[in-house]
Formats: structure tokens, sequence, C-alpha cells
């Protein structure tokens, strides 16, 4: 038989639920949860008055003044029901009265036990609850769909500075007035910043800074039950003491790239300011050089030049240091012959060699090849460091340099330079940081002896730039042998060649070009001038600034032009473009003292071809021209 549905709700309702005639009071009918929580039989209670089984003196009254038609409020109170084992049940009862006829009775209760328990679960989530939201680092507030306050933890109002009598009254508007107050905007934008609907279901970040200084990071997102919005959680964090270090960070960071800007200006302008003169000292030494010269006249000349090319690395020390420690230095890929390098490094040291007291020497191994491709300057430059320092350290003995091959892969070989000198030495716990910047063996070394102790960090830095490595041995009062390994290619072309590149008899320079030189510098006009005409030149147009150079450009079609980079009335720079702008197509060479890697590509962006720095010399000059007439023939 199929069971009616509403037999089905009160067999399946988790309440004693009973329904009573109003004027016999008697039980009509008994949920299946009566039956159990009772303990009687269905047929034991249908057609039992009600007050047999509320036995409470209040519950006799209360049906006593129902059957005399009293009317009924639905109303809640505690009763008392009597078990059909004779316990009493206390529970919470609700009684109301149906509409129609004959407007029956429905009690409706729960066990005490029950809601007790109910009670005490509700507690103990509402504690867990708060315990977790005291227990926050961060402020918490909970806002329901219409945007009234649920609750907030301690931290909330701690960070929000929220006057006691605020939270006492619970007075939400207030509170919010409060919070809007304490924003370092304009009032139009607090609300913006602090709320978002609370029925949209996006996540939102915001940074609040606060009239104190203080500043708090919101987080807020919706807060869901069973997939449905039912409010949002603010949450605060307190970010002032990260934001200040992130401030602090940025301005150190802003004010070491300054002081990286002003040492670069000021490593530019210092370079700029040597070169130039030392450009007219080395230059015109080259010029004469190339007249006819005694044996004695040649050797002071050396001599001369030596110690100018000694004083330009001292700038180039510190630009290349610099250069490296950005990693802005680019290496030369040139043919060159080892042997006059090696005696161009002696005669360099010549006149100390001269006092006698210290001997120098230096030998090649048959197997190492005369002829090499890559970088000369920086292997001089190497090799200046490690044989200036033996002099510096050797007061009598001999000092001697020794080139052997370390290994050969097809075109490429590694040479082994060593230096051994009988000087004083380094203590064998010194060794470690030699090749560090700004080291030195001793703290009495550079009050003796003198320099920073920069040269061997850049001798370690160049060898690993040239594919090798340096290292010292030694031994204090005994000498030291300081050795680097760097690669090389190997050169194709042939002594021959060579030599024939470099006989200045050979015209460089196509007879009837014409050529352009913009320098504001006296002695650099006479010096680039008579370097131009050894290599072939016949007349040359002289500029003394940039617009000079400008309008002479505009008047003649000048094949090669000159330009120094820095010149009073117009830069270099400025000039190029000029004459790119006209519509010149000469050849435009940068002649410049600015040696920083940057410079260079400034000048190639405005529009020049090459570059060469000064100090300047015809062998320069001589490539430059080389790569102006490679280029025309291809």
């Amino acid at each position: 038989m199929t069971q009616p549905p509403q037999s089905l709700l009160l067999d399946h309702a988790s309440e004693i639920l009973l329904a009573v005639h109003p004027q016999t009071l008697e039980i009509c009918e008994v949920g299946a949860q009566t039956l159990q929580r009772l303990g009687y039989g269905r047929e034991e209670l249908l057609g039992r008055p009600i007050t047999d089984i509320e036995c409470a003196l209040s519950d006799v009254f209360f049906w006593e003044e129902v059957r005399q038609g009293s009317s009924i409020a639905e109303q809640e109170a505690m009763a008392e029901y009597l078990c059909a084992n004779g316990d009493v049940l206390a529970a919470r009862k609700q009684v109301f009265r149906c509409t129609g006829e004959p407007g029956w009775i429905v009690v409706r209760a729960r066990p005490a036990e029950d809601m007790q328990r109910q009670e005490d679960e509700l507690a103990y989530v509402t504690s867990h609850l708060s315990a977790t939201l005291e227990a926050s680092a961060d402020g918490i507030l909970l806002v329901d769909r219409s945007g009234a306050i649920i609750n907030m933890n301690h931290r909330f109002s701690r960070l929000w500075a929220i006057p006691e009598a605020l939270l006492t009254r619970r007075n939400d508007r207030a509170i919010f007035a409060h919070m809007a107050s304490r924003l370092s905007c304009l009032p139009v934008y607090a609300e913006r910043l602090l709320w978002v609907d609370p029925d949209s279901d996006d996540e939102a970040f915001s940074t609040l800074t606060l009239v104190d200084e203080q500043v708090l990071e919101c987080k807020s997102r919706p807060a869901l039950h069973s997939e449905q919005i039912i409010g949002r959680v603010y949450t605060y964090t307190d970010v002032t003491e990260r934001t200040r270090t992130q401030e602090e960070l940025v301005a150190a960071r802003d004010q070491a790239k300054a002081a990286s800007r002003a040492k670069g200006d000021f490593l530019a302008m210092m370079s700029h300011e040597i070169r130039t003169p030392m450009n007219g000292v080395i230059g015109m030494a080259q010029l004469m050089a190339l007249t006819e010269l005694d044996e004695e006249q040649t050797e002071c000349l050396r001599t001369i030049r030596a110690s100018g090319e000694a004083l330009l690395a001292i700038i180039n020390d510190i630009l290349d240091y610099s250069k490296i420690e950005a990693g802005k230095l680019e290496l030369e890929n040139t043919p060159f012959r080892l042997p006059h390098l090696m005696r161009d490094v002696e005669q360099l040291f010549l006149p100390k060699i001269r006092e006698g007291a210290v001997t120098y020497s230096w030998q090649s191994d048959a197997a190492v090849p005369v002829m090499l491709v890559g970088d000369p300057t920086r292997l001089r430059q190497i090799l200046i460091n490690l044989v200036g320092n033996a002099f510096k350290f050797t007061k009598a003995g001999n000092i001697d340099v020794k080139v052997t091959v370390a290994r050969q892969e097809g075109k490429e070989i590694w040479l082994r330079f060593a230096v051994r000198d009988t000087g004083i030495g380094i203590a064998a716990e010194k060794l470690a940081n030699i090749f560090n910047p700004f080291e030195q063996a001793d703290r009495s070394t550079s009050r003796r002896y003198g320099g920073t102790g920069l040269g061997l960090s850049i001798c370690s830095l160049l060898s690993s730039l040239m594919g090798g490595e340096i290292g010292v041995n030694s031994e204090e009062g005994k000498g030291s042998e300081f050795w680097f390994i760097v690669r090389f290619g190997l050169s194709d072309a042939g002594l021959a060649e060579e030599s024939a590149s470099t006989d200045l008899a050979a015209q460089a320079i196509p007879e009837g070009t014409r050529i352009l030189v913009a320098e504001d510098n006296k002695v650099n006009q006479i010096l680039l001038v008579k370097m131009l005409k050894k290599l072939g030149a016949g007349e040359v147009f002289v500029a003394s600034g940039g617009l000079q150079a400008v309008e002479l450009g505009k008047q003649h079609d000048f094949e090669l032009v000159f330009m120094d980079a820095r010149m009073p009335d117009m830069d270099g720079l400025e000039a190029t473009l000029e004459l790119r702008r006209f519509g010149s197509t000469a050849r435009i060479i940068g002649v410049s003292a600015d040696a920083m890697e940057d410079d260079r590509r400034a000048a190639m962006a405005a529009g020049m071809d090459d570059y060469v720095i000064k100090p300047v010399t015809i062998a320069a000059l001589q490539a430059a021209i080389g790569r102006w007439r490679e280029k025309l023939c291809s």
C-alpha cells in the first residue's frame, strides 16, 4: 500500500510532532520520532488526552484554557513529557492553531538535550572561528550581503584605531566613517578604495595609505555557502615596514645609478682631457720617428713615446676596469707581430734597465709563431703591468720573460707568458687575494712602492676575457713568477704581406681624395694633417669647429671626413647629423678622446662610419683608411 505524502513527512521529521483536537484535547496524529522518543506505540497515544503525557502543572493549566476556548497565539515554552518507561523528557515546544474547522492544534517539540547539544556545537564552532580570527596577524572584517558587519577581529580594530565606544555600540555606519577618515586620500575616493559590492564575485586588491603614513594592503573576496554569496571577507595586512624598506632600496638603487653615471661622466671627462694633449705628444713623436734621426735621438724619441704611453696607461687602467666591471670591454681581433710587441715592452723599461741594478731579458720558444691574430693592446697591457710590478719590487737581480706554447687546436693557439723576478716575493697567505681589486700583498706596499692594487685585477680579468687564466708562484724573500695563458688566432698573412701593409711609402690614400679634418685643437689639427700627408693625402681642408665643418661639407664633395667628437660651437655628432641630413655620402671617421664604448655607439648612431680613439697613431689612421678602401671595393 502506498504511503501518503503527509505520512512520509511525519515519519521523517526529527522533532516530536502531535496533532491535538481543540475541544477534546485528544491526540489525533503523531510522528514517528514522537513514538521513538517517548517509547509509546501508535495505538497507545492516538485518542489519548494530551494532558496524559504533558505532565507539568503549567502544561495542565495551559491545556485547560485551550479546552475552554481561549485563543492561542503561536508561542514557545518549556514542557515535560511522560515517557512510557516513567521517565520525564524536558523539551522546548511550539504550539499553534491551524486555520479552518475544527482548528487543529499542532505541537512541535525538540528535546532540551538536543538543543543543548546544538548550542554546544555552535559555541564550539564559534569559539574556533573566533580563535582563528584572533590568531591571524592580519585584520579581518566580515560583512553580509547588505554590507552590515558580521564579525571582526581585534587586529582589525587595532590597525584602524577604532575607538572602543564605536566597537561597544556596534554602530556600523560610524565604524565605516571612521575608516574613511583614516585614509590619506580625498573623501570622495575613500568609499571606492574601501569597499567592493557585497554581491560581487570578484576578488579585489588595493593598497591603502593612512593619514599617519601607515600602509595597509587590502584583499577582499566573496564569502560563499553552498556556492551562494552570503557576504564578503576583507583582509588587511600592515606593510608599512616593507614599503619603507622598498622605498629605501629604490632610493639606494637610484643613488647608486646616479653615482655610477657621475663616475662614468667623470671618467669620460678625465679620459678626454688627458688624451687630448697626449695625442699631440705621442703623435708628434710618431711623426718625428719618420724623419732622419741618429741613434741617440731615436732612443730619446722611443723613451718619449714609451713614457707617453705609460702615462696613458694610468687612465686606461681605470677606464678598462670600469668597462670590464660593466661588461662593456670589447677585444680587438687584428694581426700583429709578437717580437715587435715584446721589444716595445722592453723599450718602455729601458731607463730602468740602464740603471744596471736589474737585468732584463725575454725569449720566445721556436714553436711560438711570429704573427698572431688577437688584441695586441690588451696583451701589451698585461705584460706592462706584470713587468712593471717586477721592476717595482726588485731592487737588484734579474727579470726574465718567457713565452711558450701551452696548446694548439686548429687555427687557435694558447701561449703561456711567464714573468720571473728575484724581488721581495709574496707571503703564502697573501697569494689567494693577490688578484682581487685594490688588493696588495701588504698594507705598507702602497706606501713604499706606490700603486692602487688595481693592475693585477685588470690582468686577471683581461686574461679571462682572452680565453685564458692567470696565476702566481712566489716565495717571500726569493722572488715571484707571474704567469698567464691567453688565446690567439694564427695569421694566414705572411711576413712580407705584413711588412708591406706597414710600408708608408705605399700610398694608403688614393691621389686626389678630397679630405676634411674637423678639429678645434690647433696641435691636433697640425698632427692629423701631417699624418694624413704621410699616408699620401694631397690637399686637406681644416675646420676649427662643427659649424665650419658643416659649411665646408655643403660647399665641397668630400670623400673622407675626420670629425672630432667634441667641439665648442657644434659637436661632432651634431655636425655629422647635419651633413647626413644635407645628403653627404662622405666616409665620416670620428677622431675623439672619448674612449668609452657608449661614446663609440653614440657616434655610430649619429651617422659616423668609423671611430678612432686619441692618441691617434699612424697605424690606426691607416687601418681606418684601409677599412674605407675595402668598403669602396665591396
